[in-house]
């Protein structure tokens, strides 16, 4: 038989407890409301974080949000920005650094072989910020060359690139915590150039700079050294760290392709990340 509750005389039904205030509902064009799944309840977008807390309105979905970063911009954008000049100044910088390392060579247009494929140079621009202040503390401009328009079986074969599995990285990081080791940092700079192409590259002059002792629609430039945007960069890159790595007497996981060790050392690679730990504070060194 139900039961019925029975509250004595003279005593308050309690109250409910208070419930949440439901998430913002969206419509779609047809009509049906849009709700965001619980599994989303605690992701916030970041740039929610550099908003006044009176005027943040935390919505689940936000974090999800494709929108455009006004600071990324393409070369043609960044020649219009107020801030040309800056960027100006870093695709030069970006050049001089590229001619100094010997990264290309300078071939005439007419000694190329009958069919070559030119692929052209492209400007990623960017506005660096700090995170809380949201202060321009840089402008970086990067050179990759157009890997959209490499033809498969010519001009790039192999593609994949691994890196260390998060379940790898979590074990040694937790275990670096509990024995005490020692841990070092590692960052490469300009990590894909460092290794050489593994076949013949052309590449246009870049726009908005001076390459010394060339001139736009003449000349172009022979890749030597692996540049950012090519299809296969990633691997090229890897081949180059593992072989430099084993050349030091560095052994490389059977489980995991970019977990390396050295004696007591271990060596974990994320593309141009990477994180040496150890209990011997020498072999770090």
């Amino acid at each position: 038989m139900p039961t019925s509750t029975h509250h004595p005389p003279g005593k308050k039904r309690p109250s409910p407890a208070p419930r949440e205030p439901p998430a913002p509902m969206q419509v779609s064009r047809t009509g049906r409301v849009i709700r965001p799944p619980r599994r989303f309840n605690d992701f916030v977008a970041f740039e929610a974080l550099q908003q006044p807390e009176r005027e943040l309105q935390p919505h689940p979905v936000i974090a999800f949000k494709t929108n455009s970063d006004p600071d990324t911009l393409y070369y043609h954008e960044a020649m219009k920005a107020p801030d040309a000049a800056q960027f100006r100044e870093a695709m030069q910088k970006e050049i001089d650094d590229h001619t100094s390392r010997g990264h290309w060579k300078i071939m005439a247009r007419s000694e190329l072989p009958t069919g070559t494929r030119v692929l052209p140079a492209v400007w990623s621009m960017k506005r660096k910020r700090r995170i809380f202040t949201g202060e321009i503390y840089r402008w970086k401009s990067r050179l990759t060359i157009g890997g959209s328009k490499q033809r498969y079986g010519i001009d790039y074969d192999e593609t994949y690139s691994p890196v260390i599995t998060w379940p790898a990285a979590r074990f040694f990081l937790i275990l670096s915590l509990i024995q005490g080791w020692h841990t070092r940092q590692l960052d490469f700079v300009l990590a894909y150039p460092q290794a050489d192409v593994d076949r013949d590259l052309y590449m246009e002059i870049p726009k908005g700079v001076h390459v010394p002792n060339t001139e736009r629609g003449t000349h172009v430039l022979q890749l030597i050294k692996n540049l950012y945007g090519q299809r296969q960069a990633g691997r090229v890159w890897y081949d180059h760290l593992t072989c430099g790595l084993k050349g030091l007497g560095f052994v490389q996981s059977y489980v995991d392709e970019c977990v390396f060790y050295y004696k007591t050392s271990v060596f974990l690679v994320y593309v141009d990340d990477t994180i040496l730990l150890g209990p011997n504070e020498k072999e770090l060194a």
